[in-house]
């Protein structure tokens, strides 16, 4: 499993990875865990996606970036988002649909053993 370091709000991340899972309808949803700065345990770090009513195809997914402004720019870097074909209103905001590359993501996702002990 490959991993990325990344910064939010000024706080800084080491060994990060993403967690798959599903909301209902089998659509996909995406959580980064890591490190905080010098920490040695495991913690959340951030929803990445939204659930949403609208038809999405297999490799899409809505992208929570209201809070996080450098999200998209940084998945694109890591070449885990394709193109942006779409937006979608969630709760009053314009929230944008990517398109994955799956295997990309698939090389930086989660070991469960590793996630069993995250706080």
């Amino acid at each position: 499993m490959k991993t990325f370091n990344y910064e939010s709000n000024c706080v800084r991340y080491r060994d990060c990875f993403f967690d798959i899972g599903e909301y209902g309808k089998g659509k996909l949803s995406l959580s980064i865990y890591g490190y905080v700065e010098n920490d040695k345990n495991i913690s959340h770090i951030s929803n990445v996606t939204v659930n949403v009513e609208e038809k999405l195809e297999e490799n899409q997914v809505v992208i929570d970036n209201y809070a996080n402004t450098n999200l998209i720019s940084f998945l694109l870097d890591l070449g885990i988002v394709k193109s942006i074909p779409k937006k979608v209103t969630v709760k009053f905001l314009r929230l944008p649909v990517v398109e994955l590359d799956l295997e990309k993501l698939y090389e930086y996702s989660y070991e469960k053993e590793r996630l069993k002990y995250a706080s």
